[in-house]
């Protein structure tokens, strides 16, 4: 039998088989419960806030475009600048252009400033924002006047609702001329237009700040031409080859622009999920090493016990290298094997929640959802990975200073 075979043997006998002191082997169960408690629960949380990340993507997703192009150093750009290298790219499927700044809205005496974003035919075809109207439609240029879609909230805020009656008044600071003193109001340009539609979007910054509106009628409120441009959007004919696809426009267009995925435009509310998500991890990983304190008990006694059969493997002819990984093998098999039950009960308890939802979280006073579980591959190789070496540094350095110590 060679020295493999041999630390393995002794070291599953001495796990599995009854000891002199029941209490060594209560204390290996406890070890071996807590590593699992702790490994179940980093699975459970890690996969929860993959889920709360999905849900953030998912609702920024009717907004926020697949890959977005701004000017890395004014607020517009024309539009003729990037025109030709978008259209060579074999992965884009289509683009709306957008003009988006500042305003003010004023309806009967309400008045509140305002995001004022104006999109072109194509905004439709990349966003479908006719599923997130509460009332009117998104009709934006089936009129031969001017009409708009506003935020619920927005609405809510003025006080207006589908209106082709009594338009909306937006005021814009003129870019060009001089500002006269004697008439504070010429420095703003105004425009009026209707109502056609409300949406909810369910994320605040959209819902109480935006309003959408013909690209033209943008373009000349704030005296830009007709190429003028603050944003292009894009949406990809294959999003699996997304990253690829965003180095390739980085690449072409250079450093004067900016190509941002959904994560990079929304990076404070992902960086937000993630800094938690690491902070639950850490505080779990605490918790986990004072479950393997367990171990180093267990191997502390296990040890004493087995003074004799120690003395025996050294006139067998054992080193004392042999002896060590014994027993270092036999506290690491209570983390390996509490590691696998604690993954294989984290997966159930995830797949539970993905298919019946039974733990949910309050929306609202009377609105509930469940839990948001996705489970990644990476997450358990990193949830596994950690659990074995906090459970290998429990092992070892009690063996090795016991065993020191008594050579």
């Amino acid at each position: 039998m060679n020295d493999t075979k041999f630390i393995l043997f002794v070291a599953f006998r001495y796990l599995f088989s009854k000891k002199s002191q029941s209490a060594i082997n209560l204390i290996s169960l406890i070890s071996m419960i807590g590593v699992m408690v702790s490994t179940m629960a980093l699975v459970c949380v890690l996969s929860v806030f993959n889920g709360f990340s999905d849900v953030i993507e998912k609702s920024f997703s009717s907004f926020d475009p697949e890959l977005k192009i701004s000017s890395a150093n004014g607020k517009t750009f024309n539009f003729e600048q990037v025109s030709e290298k978008i259209i060579q790219n074999s992965n884009v499927a289509l683009f709306t252009k957008v003009l988006s700044d500042n305003a003010l809205i004023a309806y009967n005496e309400n008045q509140t400033p305002i995001v004022l974003k104006g999109v072109d035919e194509n905004y439709s075809k990349i966003f479908s924002p006719d599923s997130l109207m509460l009332s009117g439609n998104f009709r934006l240029f089936d009129f031969d006047f001017d009409v708009s879609s506003i935020g619920y909230g927005l609405a809510a805020k003025i006080g207006v609702g589908v209106d082709y009656v009594t338009p909306l008044t937006i005021y814009a600071p003129r870019r060009e001329g001089k500002i006269n003193v004697m008439r504070p109001d010429a420095a703003f340009k105004k425009g009026e237009i209707f109502v056609a539609g409300v949406f909810l979007v369910n994320q605040q910054q959209y819902d109480e700040s935006v309003l959408l509106v013909p690209l033209s009628f943008a373009q000349n409120l704030y005296d830009y031409d007709s190429l003028r441009i603050s944003v292009l959007e894009l949406k990809l004919k294959n999003i699996n080859k997304l990253k690829a696809t965003q180095k390739q426009l980085q690449n072409s267009l250079g450093e004067n622009f900016l190509v941002e995925n959904r994560i990079e435009q929304q990076k404070d509310a992902f960086k937000i999920v993630k800094i938690e998500g690491l902070m639950i991890f850490l505080i779990l990983a605490l918790i986990l090493i004072i479950a393997t304190c367990n171990i180093i008990s267990s191997l502390s006694m296990l040890l004493l016990d087995k003074k004799d059969d120690i003395l025996l493997f050294k006139n067998l002819g054992a080193t004392g290298n042999t002896i060590r990984k014994i027993f270092i093998v036999e506290g690491w098999l209570i983390a390996i094997i509490g590691a696998v039950f604690g993954l294989i009960f984290g997966l159930i308890v995830c797949i539970l929640q993905i298919k019946f939802g039974f733990l949910q979280m309050p929306i609202d006073v009377n609105y509930y959802i469940p839990y948001p579980v996705v489970i990644k591959f990476l997450d358990l190789l990193l949830v596994l990975a950690t659990v074995l070496s906090i459970g290998f540094l429990a092992a070892y350095y009690p063996v090795k200073f016991f065993l020191n110590k008594n050579e």
